[in-house]
């Protein structure tokens, strides 16, 4: 995804991607919570942490994530994001994170395309074989960039709010660091959640 930068301070811009609307499910978007600022994110982002081995959880038939208190705290979630519509947002800090090729939401099955028949008036061919990100709320629909003296921030805004019926099942962030054609080994990172409608970091 392309991302581009002025110089503002603290300001959101919208990266130059087509925004998709409101999932058309009836009560996807009801938002029964909090509803965050960015600049309320950023004001909770904590220093990082002392690196050390994190410790792991929710394995079994899928790789484990590392633990909600174990992601790193330049890794934040917000179930509401004003600047997202109220939608469900990722928010990336850091050298480390930002810029990364990609990153979604997944279910306790290790899905991040849902709803199964697709969001937005997305074919099955959209949906299932291109998997889309406006077809899957799970997925990212835009990125806000958040730029300062040091550029140390993005906002990921995902297709439906965190209190949604649709994010029910949400459970861990899968981020790719690095996408590698014709490869199985792309460098990925799993973060477990605390639960789709309570904020991490």
């Amino acid at each position: 995804m392309k991302r581009i930068y002025t110089a503002v301070t603290l300001t959101v811009i919208t990266c130059m991607l087509s925004y998709v609307g409101n999932v058309t499910q009836a009560g996807a978007q009801e938002v029964t919570g909090k509803v965050w600022t960015v600049e309320e994110i950023l004001a909770e982002r904590k220093t990082p942490r002392e690196k050390r081995k994190p410790r792991m959880c929710r394995g079994g038939a899928f790789k484990p994530c590392a633990c909600p208190k174990d992601v790193p705290t330049l890794v934040q979630y917000r179930p509401a994001v004003k600047e997202c519509g109220g939608d469900a947002a990722i928010v990336l800090s850091g050298a480390k994170y930002m810029d990364i090729y990609s990153v979604v939401v997944r279910d306790v099955e290790n899905k991040d395309r849902w709803p199964a028949q697709g969001a937005n008036g997305c074919t099955p061919y959209e949906t299932n074989v291109l998997g889309l990100n406006k077809c899957s709320v799970f997925k990212v629909q835009k990125i806000l960039g958040i730029e300062n003296e040091t550029r140390d921030a993005e906002v990921h805004c995902l297709g439906a709010s965190g209190y949604s019926p649709l994010f029910k099942r949400v459970s861990r962030i899968t981020a790719k660091f690095k996408d590698i054609p014709n490869s199985n080994a792309d460098p990925l990172a799993r973060w477990c959640l605390a639960g789709p409608a309570t904020p991490l970091n």
